[in-house]
């Protein structure tokens, strides 16, 4: 401590308030496994929370954590923005209002601009006046969109537009407007106390929510990677009739979907000719190829990357994927075109596209679990954050910044929805930064929180994203999701030592969501089937019921959940003796941080990270914040 506090008070250099005292050469050098010989480098000093890193040093740090994380930042807006694409079966008539591709853009720098502001706040963590409480955790730590909500949006806005007509920026206001309100769950659950909350919701429950979430989204991974998700659904077949749903109403005015017949034309070729010219069939060897390029470009920089590559992977795969499509063409067609780009502004902000905000009751229930997981995960991301920066997590202190993190979440998301954004949650990504970076300063938070700010607000970079081929952008999001899968994986096995009990918990949750994964059609068909009539209260629940048991990750949820409540405990349980409740939360908040890095960043350098948070809790010390 002594050599920190010298550079606290001694008048420090021009040259020192530059570039600070950093060993540059170990953060951008890169790794020949074959040449390693013993332990391999060792990392440079460690920097504190209030460490002093200098100018250009935080710039770079903060665009590491920027790079690290702007990968699974844009996948969920890009998502649920391609929902606007395409028109109603059977008509010429768009879902979307305006430009879908102006919606897309849009989005995705609406995204980047509030993870910019909200990370700012996370970073400063501002004490509540005369209180024990404050808002942000006041570390090294990013907030970004969650994918936990991407499947609950996609269900939402598409029963929206399908069944009761509306456009995709009414169905996506409606989704908005609910995500504002269910936003105070994470502001309420601060005040709670921390060993309750993780009573509730054990590594089990939390794990097969996780899991399930990267399954349900996996599918879309590999749908762009093959060309695009409408062509992927849509392949090419000869002209004719096949069996659709349209929306009807009966005489009382519930609405419901009828079936009829729609007219299919001579198949679907993949591609948006606002950003391609090359139109193939779904799976084509060309976009199977590009993808296949960003999946082992990923692998390739985890085992010869500097630090600096290894944490930014994913963005530089998909940089190095985008170069190989724009530098190449298919019989003299481009498979990208640059329009959106000469048209995008330069500079935008929030709002500059609005949607009616609404209100949709049947989602309420929904996002409620998907506000409650993302708070669990907030609680080991923090507690993981602290850790990797040398913090004591089990004072007063912690729990209080701990808290602090949980709060940001609540008001993060009810400010990203009234800024058209989806709900943010705190990336653990930053975890793997810190501990290969050996730099915890916060300094480069607030150099991230500018750097997404900046990204954001420059329309060029929103317009940029946007022509990202899909083949490439699935090569990308398909390693995203895969490891969100590994990462319930590892909540499961580290937070439990699957006994009998959590064996069972575990095989009904995942029977049941597993199914409704792969048959969704078991819960939406005739399960509970719309009458002439049905109430439009009881219409409300019955949609919200509905919305629940047929998406995997709910449905597992809330099985585990009351399962986990209800079925006793053996007295022979390895997990019931043998170690102090201390111990046992250890596990918890560990799982919980690898699981949000895993799922919000998708990085494979977490095993420093848990290295580290092994190693300060080797001592037996609880976790408990309260």
């Amino acid at each position: 401590m002594s050599v920190i506090e010298v550079h606290h008070t001694e008048k420090r250099s021009f040259k020192e308030l530059m570039v600070g005292t950093y060993d540059l050469k170990y953060l951008c050098m890169p790794v020949f496994p074959c040449f390693r010989k013993g332990q391999g480098v060792p990392p440079p000093r460690f920097f504190g929370k209030d460490d002093f890193l200098g100018l250009f040093v935080a710039l770079v740090m903060g665009l590491q954590h920027a790079l690290a994380m702007v990968g699974g930042l844009i996948t969920p807006p890009l998502l649920v923005s391609t929902l606007a694409f395409g028109n109603r079966p059977g008509t010429t008539i768009p879902y979307a209002q305006g430009d879908p591709a102006e919606i897309q853009r849009y989005l995705v720098q609406a995204a980047l601009i509030v993870c910019g502001i909200m990370t700012f706040f996370q970073v400063l963590g501002v004490r509540i006046y005369k209180t024990n409480f404050q808002f942000g955790a006041g570390v090294l730590s990013c907030m970004g969109i969650s994918f936990t909500t991407v499947p609950i949006a996609t269900a939402v806005i598409s029963t929206l537009m399908k069944e009761q007509g509306q456009t995709f920026e009414q169905a996506y206001g409606n989704c908005l407007g609910t995500i504002a309100l269910c936003g105070v769950i994470p502001v309420i659950l601060s005040f709670f106390p921390i060993r309750v909350i993780k009573k509730i919701f054990p590594p089990l429950v939390c794990g097969i929510v996780i899991m399930m979430i990267g399954v349900h989204l996996i599918g879309s991974g590999f749908k762009n990677w093959g060309g695009g998700t409408f062509c992927a659904d849509n392949w090419q077949h000869p002209p004719a009739t096949k069996a659709c749903f349209l929306p009807a109403k009966y005489p009382n005015g519930t609405s419901y979907l009828q079936l009829n017949q729609c007219w299919v034309g001579p198949g679907v070729l993949c591609g948006d000719k606002t950003k391609t010219e090359v139109f193939l069939p779904f799976g084509s060897q060309q976009y199977i190829g590009l993808g296949f390029l960003v999946f082992i470009t990923i692998i390739f920089l985890e085992i010869f990357g500097s630090p600096f590559m290894r944490n930014a992977s994913v963005i530089l795969a998909l940089l190095f994927g985008y170069l190989i499509a724009a530098v190449t063409n298919y019989q003299g067609k481009k498979y990208v075109i640059t329009t959106k780009i000469d048209q995008a502004p330069g500079i935008t902000f929030l709002w500059t596209t609005t949607f009616p905000l609404g209100f949709y009751p049947p989602a309420i229930i929904p996002l409620m679990i998907v506000f409650i997981i993302t708070s669990i995960e907030t609680v080991g991301d923090t507690s993981a954050t602290m850790e990797a920066s040398h913090m004591a997590v089990d004072t007063e202190d912690g729990t209080r910044r701990i808290k602090g993190a949980m709060l940001n979440d609540g008001i993060s998301g009810i400010f990203s929805a009234l800024a058209t954004s989806l709900p943010l949650t705190t990336f653990a990504q930053n975890n793997g930064v810190i501990a290969l970076t050996n730099v915890a300063a916060r300094q480069a938070g607030f150099a991230a929180a500018f750097w997404l700010f900046l990204l954001g607000i420059l329309g060029k970079v929103g317009a940029w994203i946007t022509t990202i081929p899909e083949c490439v952008l699935g090569g990308m999001t398909t390693f995203l999701f895969a490891n969100v899968i590994a990462s319930g994986i590892k909540i499961i096995v580290n937070g439990d030592p699957l006994t009998r009990r959590s064996r069972f918990i575990l095989a009904c949750s995942l029977a049941l969501a597993f199914g409704v994964e792969l048959v969704p059609q078991w819960a939406t068909l005739n399960l509970w089937p719309v009458t002439p009539s049905m109430s439009p209260g009881l219409r409300g629940l019955r949609d919200a019921i509905i919305l629940v048991i047929s998406t995997s990750f709910t449905l597992g949820a809330v099985v585990a959940l009351i399962l986990n409540l209800i079925i006793p405990v053996d007295k022979t349980d390895p997990s019931t003796t043998g170690g102090s409740p201390g111990t046992s939360s250890v596990h918890i908040d560990k799982d919980a941080k690898e699981a949000s890095y895993h799922s919000d960043a998708a990085q494979l350098s977490s095993a420093p990270v848990a290295a580290i948070a092994q190693r300060h809790s080797g001592s037996g010390r609880g976790r408990e914040g309260s």
